[in-house]
């Protein structure tokens, strides 16, 4: 079966093996590297809090299944952490996190003196 979702409209009707099938394409996975790398692969759920967390996910503000013509369009995807990702489909049955993983989080530091002259 061919995927062609830039023929999709709003109104077009995905069965969830054509989803699944549509998240294998190539189309998919250029769209999801473009994402990812416009927002440095960073979280931008966990950014609004001022927790730069790595983001390994991309996800369709307006789903998939709610709006097809949508699938490719970069303004309705952002890059997400996996923790964050299940907090915004609590329909799959992942439930909100309580916490985030410390180990996940980008620590940033501020070097005080010259690397150089510290060896």
């Amino acid at each position: 079966m061919k995927i062609l979702p830039n023929t999709w409209t709003s109104k077009t009707k995905l069965t969830q093996n054509l989803r699944d099938s549509f998240y294998k394409t190539r189309l998919w996975e250029k769209c999801r590297g473009a994402v990812l790398d416009r927002d440095g692969y960073l979280c931008q759920i966990c950014m609004q809090q001022d927790e730069p967390t790595p983001a390994n996910t991309v996800h369709h503000i307006i789903h998939l299944k709610d709006d097809p013509s949508k699938a490719l369009d970069e303004d309705n995807l952002i890059s997400v952490c996996y923790e964050c990702h299940n907090d915004l489909h609590p329909e799959k049955g992942f439930g909100q996190s309580k916490s985030k993983a410390k180990s996940k989080r980008i620590k940033t530091f501020e070097v005080n003196s010259n690397p150089e002259s510290f060896w």
